[in-house]
């Protein structure tokens, strides 16, 4: 599974960029980000992935590495830190392997 070479917040344009070991670069807006949260809260306890609309406005309030597996990202709408695996970020990227 590839793993990001580097990551990179712009504030003005709410999106993540990650660039990943295999090259491929990945641009995702927070209004994805937070569309596809995995969250149980907004997944609930069913097998498969459903996209929520984000509310209007979202953005990234920070980020915070989570071992070498994951990404927490802390939105403006809510008081947690979700939790988005390497594999998650490149599944929601449209991005295979």
């Amino acid at each position: 599974m590839p793993a990001p070479v580097d990551i990179a917040h712009h504030v003005r344009d709410a999106v993540l960029e990650i660039t990943w070991d295999d090259g491929r670069a990945t641009r995702l807006p927070a209004a994805q980000l937070r569309g596809w949260c995995p969250c149980a809260t907004c997944q609930g306890h069913q097998p498969g992935l459903k996209f929520r609309e984000p509310p209007p406005g979202v953005a990234i309030a920070g980020l915070q590495e989570i071992g070498a597996y994951a990404l927490g990202i802390f939105f403006n709408d809510t008081a947690t830190t979700e939790i988005y695996t390497w594999p998650h970020l490149r599944r929601i990227a449209g991005l295979a392997g």
